[in-house]
């Protein structure tokens, strides 16, 4: 199976249009690619050959070509060498074509809007019906009219207007929104898969960053996939042929503590034609809505769990067709084998299938989708398997019901604290966006600086904090070098001494004075292993300061616990447990 659904680095339309268009033999861009663009690019003649080979494979349908997914991507080649397809057909930027992983996002974005499909057996695409409308309309305003036709069939392009729609709607004097607050709002919130940067935290860190190349760092790679789903479909939205969406820049100021941040950053607005389009994707009054194409991998994208979470998911789709309570929904669920599945659970998939685009109505204790859907498959190499969940999904389910105080977007913590080194800015910035729930936090980017630091959100603060997030998937032993880091802040933190570093990053602390208590230290991981108390106690030791090690899990109840006005758990609770030279639980 390959995947489809979600799509990134696949700007250009006119290219979607030329690729689709090579699955046409009577199309000018197959006749080009055969007869010319091969010849010229492709020194080697048994892969020249190859490919023309692959070209005139006339067995796909109405004996169009059938092209494997291996000749149309190829793989990753030198700047001045192509070795498939789609690498021969694009050109690159600074070199021949475009690489590899670009070509797949084309096949995915293609394969997505159903202009071709996927056959399994041979692991090959060949053009659809809709797709032979695309390569043979005659105009290109024909062509994106059929475009625009397939847009408003793919649930994510309609959520990110129904967004920009609700702003304009609401806030007409501030109608745009930008990545971030577009991809907090879209896709599955507390996974991995669909992950977001805070905009708060992002703005912060730019003005906290003492370098250029910091700075620029910051703005090119803080970026979660919600972000990139968002910042792709505003491209193609904005493409001068759609006119759905303008591009516009904006001002966003943020306070954190005593200090206001201010960055421009660019957004996006929705246009009228926009407006028009969106309304006539729902269904409402005489208007019947447009079909939706929803598929299997839609519905989850990373982790182990990917394909349990696909299935749980499609089943309720299924279920809801026709209004169900949540009583019935869990009976429907018991009858295909999925046990277990907490009435929060359900209610979060709930509202992360309208998050992706669908329409789903609560009335008189029942949900309904009112979207038609179509396409929607559970792949037969699933439907006879006994799907369970993880431990780590597990836990999520368990704490569904238990974080009634917290948004359940930070489930995604956990899963950015068993990723390693590719989730570690993630778990800093994630964990700096949840104690901003409770406390003042911020990210301090490089610079020999600590990731995160908090203190008590007072004029004067009374307590703070520095922390050090570790993404570990077997747990965090606490090794020589990070004791080391450790003991070299709070040091340097109780000396204030910029001869001891430059970039006098303590200043951080000052609302407008320095916190009365002395500073705590902490370290969060997913858990702790070998003899991380004694490790602890080491630090300790060197600073004659106190601190803890927490779990992401435990972090998670400590805060939810402090949003609960009716616990007996508050900051002070917190700050007392911070120094407690303990692993919290």
């Amino acid at each position: 199976m390959r995947p489809r659904g979600w799509i990134q680095d696949s700007g250009s339309l006119d290219n979607l249009i030329k690729i689709v268009e090579i699955f046409d033999n009577s199309s000018t861009s197959f006749q080009e690619l055969r007869d010319n663009e091969i010849d010229e690019k492709i020194q080697n003649i048994e892969l020249r050959l190859n490919l023309k080979s692959a070209l005139e494979n006339n067995s796909g349908y109405e004996n169009n070509p059938l092209i494997s997914f291996h000749n149309l991507v190829g793989t990753r080649t030198s700047n001045d060498e192509v070795n498939s397809l789609l690498q021969v057909l694009i050109p690159g930027q600074n070199r021949v074509g475009i690489v590899d992983w670009a070509c797949d996002n084309f096949i995915r974005f293609a394969y997505t809007l159903d202009f071709i499909s996927y056959v399994e057996e041979s692991d090959s695409f060949t053009i659809t019906q809709t797709g032979l409308e695309l390569t043979q309309a005659e105009s290109k305003e024909a062509k994106y009219d059929i475009l625009k036709s397939s847009f408003k069939k793919y649930p994510p392009l309609i959520r990110v207007l129904e967004l920009l729609y609700n702003q304009y709607e609401q806030s007409p004097q501030n109608p745009s929104l930008t990545k971030f607050e577009i991809g907090r709002e879209l896709g599955f919130k507390g996974e991995d898969g669909f992950s977001t940067y805070s905009q708060n935290v992002f703005i912060q860190a730019l003005n906290s960053a003492e370098k250029k190349t910091e700075r620029s760092k910051i703005r090119q790679n803080w970026e979660g996939s919600s972000d990139k789903y968002a910042r792709m479909i505003c491209g193609w939205l904005t493409n001068e042929s759609i006119n759905w969406v303008t591009k516009t820049r904006k001002s966003v100021t943020v306070q954190i503590g005593n200090e206001n941040f201010t960055e421009i950053l660019q957004s996006y607005q929705i246009t009228i034609s926009g407006i028009s389009a969106f309304r006539s994707c729902r269904a409402y009054s005489r208007n019947a809505g447009t079909v939706k194409n929803v598929y299997f991998e839609m519905l989850a994208t990373k982790g182990t769990d990917r394909e349990y979470l696909r299935t749980r998911r499609t089943y309720l789709l299924y279920c809801i067709k026709r209004p169900k309570s949540i009583e019935q929904i869990n009976r429907f669920y018991e009858s295909k084998n999925l046990d277990n599945i907490s009435l929060q659970t359900i209610k979060d998939d709930i509202e992360n299938l309208k998050r992706i685009g669908l329409e789903i109505t609560y009335h008189s204790n029942r949900y309904h989708l009112k979207d038609k859907i179509v396409l929607l498959e559970i792949p037969n190499y699933i439907i006879n398997t006994n799907l369970t969940p993880s431990s780590l999904e597990q836990t999520k389910q368990d704490l569904r019901g238990e974080l009634k105080k917290l948004d359940h977007k930070y489930l995604d913590i956990l899963d950015f604290s068993i990723l390693g080194t590719s989730g570690a800015r993630q778990f800093e910035v994630r964990i700096v966006e949840l104690l901003n729930e409770i406390i003042i936090a911020k990210h301090l980017s490089g610079g020999n600086r600590p990731e995160i630091i908090g203190y008590n959100p007072e004029k004067n603060p009374i307590d703070c904090l520095i922390m050090d997030s570790k993404s570990y998937s077997e747990g965090f032993n606490i090794p020589a070098n990070e004791r080391d880091k450790m003991i070299r802040y709070v040091e340097e933190y109780n000396a204030k001494d910029e001869t001891l570093n430059a970039n006098k990053w303590w200043e951080e602390f000052k609302s407008p004075n320095y916190p009365i208590n002395e500073v705590k230290f902490g370290f969060v991981s997913s858990s702790f292993t070998g003899q991380y108390l004694s490790q602890l106690a080491y630090i300790t030791n060197r600073t004659k300061r106190n601190g803890c090690l927490i779990s992401a899990e435990t972090l998670l109840k400590k805060v939810n616990n402090i949003l609960n006005l009716n616990s007996e758990y508050n900051l002070d609770s917190f700050f007392t447990e911070l120094g407690s030279n303990e692993l919290l639980i």
